[in-house]
């Protein structure tokens, strides 16, 4: 019996590791963050989860491992199992490195500040699709 509650006392502190690890929204630090600062606030990340459900028109499921419809507390954020986060962790480094580069020179409209220049993100190739259009349109020049 005492072996019993000792297994099951062991066996519930691991979980609770587990369980803290496996969901950043829980923790002050994001778990597994490999481009992200792992101290970014919790609400700035839910904002660029949201922008990147909208640019791509996916639900979280796409990404992290979790099954649809329950609550994201379920969730392994923390988990590389699927291909499609890893994928989005390589258009994430990408889409930094055009930001910080000098492909897109000029000054920022006059009523914008210098965060709202011209800048490239999911929505821009995406259009609310997971896979961006690869072919010019029907009615494009032939000079393309």
């Amino acid at each position: 019996m005492k072996r019993s509650i000792a297994a099951l006392a062991i066996g519930a502190t691991a979980f609770a590791v587990a369980a803290a690890n496996a969901h950043p929204e829980h923790a002050d630090r994001l778990a597994n963050a490999q481009v992200l600062d792992p101290h970014t606030p919790k609400e700035d990340v839910t904002a660029l989860m949201k922008h990147f459900t909208q640019a791509l028109g996916v639900r979280c499921s796409y990404c992290h491992v979790g099954e649809e419809g329950a609550p994201l507390s379920t969730y392994d954020f923390a988990s590389d199992a699927k291909a499609e986060k890893r994928r989005a962790r390589e258009m994430m480094r990408l889409t930094m490195m055009i930001n910080e580069s000098d492909m897109l020179p000029g000054e920022p409209f006059a009523s914008h500040t210098a965060m709202d220049r011209n800048r490239v993100n999911c929505i821009t190739c995406h259009q609310g699709n997971t896979r961006p259009a690869t072919t010019l349109p029907e009615d494009a020049p032939d000079a393309l």
